[in-house]
């Protein structure tokens, strides 16, 4: 059975892959942006420290050997579009590169998370949707179009015949630039594929299987069932055992279509798995370490070592939203591990092992090994261990459904706009989830400290600090809309076909361009769907120059639906949260008058639902930006709006548009006692919940 071989510490960042020279060269890249070699030391289990043979200005996805004669190049790619060949005597110092024999190969336009090589060519896989085939010049031989989605592997068959896969469920055969075979393989996002040396194939997926194929017939002749949640990387033993790894923590080794050992690690997710030409398995973890696992006794690591590994392990917190319903009342003691049922390799076991205690246990080599510590992710008077500290909270953060929560640490003392921005630039999330994530902090990390102030101890409601928005995005009917509007353009207008990958890659600077050629094309009701793309990412993108003419044309032109002028303000409303830009384009004066036509008010007067409520969020937007740079002159302006608008039936005809615009006036009178306090809130008399009641009595306090 595979045992602890080394270590590997350097990395800053999940280590995302791996690749070897030979048994005794790792090579490995990182999200710190680093490719990084790891020489072992005379042919004994340690390696050196590392060395850092290249820096990209962006995340480090994917790598691979290109060997072709005499000429040996590291190959590495990642979401800054590019491909990179390095000399393994390259080294990194503060003044770039030296002895760096480089070629950079530039083609695709998203993230390139795949490669592979064969003899003198070269074959990558992108979130653009294309897969690749190049030589070291930069040309590109074949062009493989077709992946309805990103491609997240491919595999050289030979010179001219390559597999690959991706997130449309597909894997596809191809000779040259021509498809020959395509089918769907699994239930969700096909992530990796391995080839087999009688010429099947294997391939795993986020739907937690692994599949083999008949290579001529492409018949599923197994699926191997074990991991518990997505599986990203698949690798060969030279005696035909098929290893795993994914974000069940563990490497699963497979034989005979059976898991003969588990091996579990101390992190959130296992990205990469590599075997070296001595038969080592070598895992890319996302604690930012590298871990080597052997078989060979003079290989194993030293017991203390073993130990450190095992109390890691056993000291790791797993959060108990990522158990399906637990019933703590039924969760059996220590006793149950004695039981003499039969065992299943990676088999689990919840065990309660003391009051409020309840550890992990899996069935590893013959016995019950302890894999961590279960923790109430949102609320814990102990500190917790994660990724080799310890945090008085680590949260989970559900970013997309049907996906595994994220991991958010934060201790009491840290300030929650760090944290936040800090976890969204480990994960690359848009910039947009900021709010939610400090939001949610504040929310549920009692104690904790935003500008010296406790979130616990802030009394009362007002005023209204943090700007509301409307920045949903349901992409599955956005794309529907487009290619259906698309399709109903006279030919002269109608747009290139690439929205799908556009929004795939999160390319917010074509999706922008995109928006506004519809908004500058179409007719007056297709231009809504311009309107609504700008809505959903106006926080994501940089303005140009065609911003605000788009805007101001939305707000004033009467010949378009009152819908357009109801979504260009829904673009102002998510502006606000625009960072470095947003709240500097608010505060332009001029704005109020360009917004708060007769044409407005005859619109809001006509609906009772969606314009009052968009209309009253840019308002309590406004309340927030003028209390928090203390604009007396937008407190008279926006005061007199609010009159105006209370004029309007349909304003309070909705509870939450009526709520909203009481804590606009509320926040407004925070910053400035308001005059004529009894008269505007007399408007909202018919309104007795226990919201408004606390509202009213914190306005008639000041």
């Amino acid at each position: 059975m595979f045992r602890l071989s080394t270590t590997l510490y350097g990395h800053d960042d999940d280590v995302k892959a791996l690749a070897a020279f030979n048994g005794d060269i790792i090579v490995s890249g990182s999200r710190d942006s680093t490719v990084r070699l790891w020489n072992r030391i005379d042919k004994t289990k340690d390696f050196a420290s590392s060395i850092i043979n290249f820096k990209s200005s962006k995340f480090i996805n994917a790598l691979s050997i290109y060997k072709n004669n005499d000429e040996i190049f590291i190959v590495s790619s990642g979401n800054d579009n590019m491909i990179n060949l390095t000399s393994p005597a390259s080294i990194f110092t503060d003044l770039g590169n030296s002895n760096n024999e480089k070629y950079c190969l530039i083609g695709h336009t998203a993230n390139v998370c795949t490669l592979d090589t064969y003899q003198e060519f070269i074959l990558s896989g992108s979130w653009d949707s294309t897969a690749k085939v190049w030589n070291k010049n930069g040309d590109i031989l074949y062009n493989l179009t077709g992946h309805e989605n990103s491609v997240w592997s491919v595999k050289f068959i030979n010179s001219n015949t390559f597999l690959t896969c991706g997130a449309d469920r597909t894997i596809r055969k191809w000779h040259g630039n021509k498809q020959i075979k395509c089918f769907i393989a699994h239930d969700d996002v096909v992530r990796d594929l391995l080839l087999l040396p009688n010429g099947d194939f294997v391939s795993c997926s986020n739907d937690a299987t692994i599949k083999i194929w008949d290579g001529i017939t492409f018949e599923n002749k197994a699926t191997l069932l074990g991991h518990q949640s997505f599986i990203y990387s698949l690798a060969l033993l030279s005696n035909g055992d098929i290893i795993s790894c994914g974000e069940d923590r563990s490497i699963r080794i497979w034989r005979d279509n059976e898991c003969i050992q588990v091996i579990t690690l101390p992190c959130i997710s296992v990205w990469d798995v590599l075997v070296l030409d001595n038969d080592d398995i070598v895992t890319a973890s996302s604690d930012s370490k590298i871990r080597v696992f052997t078989k060979d006794d003079k290989r194993f690591a030293k017991e203390n070592q073993i130990l450190a590994f095992k109390k890691e392990l056993e000291e790791s917190s797993i959060s108990e939203s990522s158990m399906n319903n637990v019933n703590k009342n039924l969760i059996p003691g220590i006793e149950a591990l004695k039981s003499n049922e039969p065992k299943i390799e990676g088999e689990t076991k919840l065990i309660k092992s003391g009051i409020n205690t309840v550890d992990l246990y899996q069935w590893t080599d013959g016995e019950w090994i302890k894999i961590g510590q279960m923790v109430d992710g949102t609320s814990s008077n102990q500190k917790q261990f994660y990724n080799g500290s310890y945090y008085d909270y680590v949260f989970n953060i559900d970013i997309e459904d049907g996906k595994p929560p994220l991991k958010l640490p934060v201790n009491t003392t840290d300030n929650p706009y760090d944290v936040a921005e800090t976890f969204l630039a480990k994960y690359n999330l848009p910039h947009s989830y900021l709010q939610q994530i400090v939001d949610f902090i504040m929310q549920n990390a009692e104690g904790i400290t935003l500008d010296g102030v406790k979130s616990d101890k802030v009394a009362g409601i007002l005023p209204q600090t943090k700007y509301l928005s409307f920045e949903k995005i349901d992409q599955s009917k956005l794309l529907a809309a487009f290619k259906k509007l698309n399709s109903k353009q006279p030919f002269e207008k109608q747009l290139d076909n690439n929205f799908e990958t556009l929004m795939n890659c999160e390319d917010y600077d074509g999706i922008q361009k995109v928006a506004m050629e519809i908004i500058k094309l179409w007719d007056g009701d297709s231009k809504l769907l311009g309107f609504d793309i700008l809505r959903a990412i106006i926080v994501l993108i940089k303005p140009t120059e065609e911003l605000f003419p788009v805007i101001r044309t939305g707000l004033e032109s009467s010949g378009l639906t009152p819908k357009i002028q109801m979504m260009t303000i829904r673009i102002l409303i998510n502006t606000f949260s625009a960072k470095g830009w947003g709240e500097q384009m608010m505060l332009d004066e001029d704005i109020l008058e360009i917004i708060f036509t007769d044409y407005l008010y005859e619109n809001i007067s006509k609906d009772e639902k969606f314009f009052p409520i968009t209309v009253v969020t840019l308002i309590l937007n406004y309340a927030v930006l003028s209390n928090k740079f203390q604009l007396i002159k937008f407190q008279g302006r926006i005061l007199s709006i609010i009159t105006k608008l209370l004029a309007i039936p349909t304003i309070l005809k909705d509870e939450e548009s009526a709520y909203r615009l009481l804590v606009s006036i509320g926040t407004l009178n925070y910053m400035k006692s308001i005059p004529d306090k009894v008269q505007f809130l007399s408007a909202f008399q018919n309104f007795k919940g226990e919201r408004f009641e606390t509202i009213k009595k914190e306005i008639n306090i000041d």
